[in-house]
């Protein structure tokens, strides 16, 4: 029972639980294997507000507004606008429910953490810790918090 317990534990803060007996694998018909991770979906309070975060702060370009159920709308956004190549996120308008943004973060790869982080800061958004050189956190406008993740430098 205590294993148990401080595997879940492990499992749910993302450390890596090496000393776990792995699943085996089986390898999935070549019909029915994943072919990349396309993205995430976020529902956000403010639809256009939040298209302006991602797009004019952040700098993602909207690849497609597309119909969801209803008058609803939805945007998705990557880094190029090519919506068959990049990874995506997507973002409808829909109840933000409490405790919804506490699931983890979404990470961005960015070039420089601190000068991203300073442009948020800039248009007006929050950073959960101090601005440092690497890699930041700031919050969307719904509070999703947003790893703006630097690749540490070659060596």
């Amino acid at each position: 029972m205590k294993q148990t317990f401080v595997l879940a534990a492990l499992a749910m803060t993302g450390m890596p639980t090496a000393f776990c007996d792995p699943a085996p694998q089986v390898a999935p018909a070549a019909d029915a294997r994943i072919v990349r991770v396309a993205g995430l979906g976020l529902r956000v309070s403010d639809l256009e507000r939040s298209k302006q975060f991602y797009t004019e702060v952040l700098g993602l370009k909207v690849a497609a507004k597309v119909p969801a159920q209803g008058e609803a709308h939805e945007y998705l956004l990557g880094l190029t606008g090519n919506v068959r190549e990049d990874t995506l996120i997507v973002i409808r308008k829909g109840e933000v429910a409490p405790g919804a943004t506490a699931f983890g973060n979404v990470t961005i790869v960015v070039t420089n953490g601190r000068s991203m982080a300073e442009r948020a800061v800039a248009a007006g958004y929050t950073t959960t810790r101090p601005i440092v050189d690497g890699t930041n956190f700031v919050r969307d406008p719904d509070g999703y918090v947003i790893e703006l993740y630097q690749r540490p430098a070659a060596r």
